[in-house]
């Protein structure tokens, strides 16, 4: 038997097994039809992640099939020294002092949201309470009003799909970016024009050896922090919420011991990546497990698959909240691990801290939900969910 590779397969309800066929039988696959190279096992993905001079992220971006107005204007699509020089930047804006200030309202937010899930029974988990709660923290954050949030929501959603258009049509991704770009440059003049405490202005204050980050950084990195800080986010939150009711034993010791989030939290992150994988290309011939990926080539680096590799996690396909071993890559590793680690990370404990205490029941309705179609990203765009 041969399987293969192709960009829908994140979406399918169990593509494990693909990845195992994968990583036992073709670590290093070329897959034809999408013209893009698969690496899959860990110490691979890991390797190439922390290897920035062979595995470039600047050369053809970090998504699939990235648009090149992205590439080089961003923190994940620069290699060193830009991307050195632009994270110091950013740093100094994205402090453990943001975070902190943000605690209280995540907390409150997050205890609101799941009052209104006990209370309402049955619910979309992603409308009710993922989006809310991503629009309110991420708004607050770079200072987009709420409101405009439900304008942006699906411009957030369309910039990673990759679908061929309809005849005479722009894709919906280049419609997306081009929304986006618009709103964000408003927003940053109006910044320029009269400061705001929020991270769009610090973002560009900050200096670092004489130099600033221009406006059209700015604006591309703040684009970047909401439609990644979004849908990585967003499919966190549902992939948990997911697991919880696909492992009952797990919601049950987890509410009974609500110390336990953030291990259930982490085994999650591994488990079912949210965030599948990232392109690097070579910046030159490079050989792997005996095949040749040329230079120039674009490489899927497989987090979900190398979250699942036995070579590193002993019985990889048991979501296990005690296991000994977190390694996992689901935040990434090397220079570009995710900026945004220690929001995401207080987001979600506090959010599943919240809906734990306040249920007693947690049934997933699969057959209405769906997945978000996209090539990095796993998770879903509508998760019915009853809980009393």
């Amino acid at each position: 038997m041969t399987m293969g590779y192709d960009l829908q397969l994140i979406a399918a309800e169990d593509p494990y097994p693909v990845y195992r066929w994968l990583r036992d039988n073709d670590p290093a696959h070329h897959a034809e039809d999408e013209d893009i190279w698969v690496l899959t096992r860990y110490e691979d993905v890991a390797g190439a992640f922390k290897d920035w001079k062979t595995w470039s992220s600047q050369r053809r971006g970090n998504l699939v099939n990235d648009m090149p107005e992205r590439i080089g204007n961003t923190l994940g699509t620069t290699d060193p020294p830009n991307h050195r020089w632009a994270r110091n930047v950013v740093n100094k804006a994205f402090t453990p002092r943001t975070v902190a200030q943000l605690e209280p309202k995540i907390r409150s937010l997050a205890k609101e949201l799941a009052q209104t899930a006990a209370e309402s029974g049955t619910l979309d988990f992603v409308e009710v309470i993922s989006s809310p709660f991503n629009a309110a923290i991420l708004g607050t954050m770079f200072g987009v009003p709420e409101s405009d949030f439900v304008r942006l929501r699906h411009w957030l959603d369309d910039f990673f799909l990759r679908e061929e258009p309809e005849p005479g049509k722009e894709p919906k991704q280049r419609v997306a970016l081009a929304h986006l770009r618009g709103y964000m440059e408003d927003l940053a003049d109006q910044r320029l024009a009269q400061n705001e405490d929020d991270l769009m202005t610090a973002m560009l204050l900050a200096e670092d050896e004489g130099r600033q980050l221009s406006k059209n950084q700015v604006v591309m990195t703040t684009m970047t922090f909401l439609t990644a800080g979004f849908e990585s986010t967003n499919n966190l939150f549902t992939n948990l919420a997911y697991a919880l009711a696909a492992h009952p034993q797990v919601y049950e010791e987890v509410k009974g011991n609500l110390e336990l989030v953030p291990d259930f939290v982490e085994e999650g992150m591994r488990y079912d990546a949210a965030a599948q994988g990232f392109v690097r290309s070579p910046q030159h011939d490079i050989e792997v497990h005996g095949k040749t990926i040329p230079e120039g080539a674009q490489v899927l680096l497989h987090i979900g698959a190398a979250n699942r590799d036995e070579r590193q996690f002993a019985n990889p396909d048991d979501f296990d909240i005690h296991r000994a071993e977190q390694r996992h890559l689901g935040m990434g590793t090397g220079i570009h691990f995710c900026v945004g680690a220690p929001l995401a990370r207080t987001m979600t404990y506090s959010l599943f801290e919240e809906v734990l205490q306040a249920s007693t029941t947690w049934q997933v309705h699969l057959n209405e939900a769906e997945r978000v179609q996209t090539p990095n990203f796993r998770g879903f765009s509508r998760l019915p969910l009853t809980v009393t």
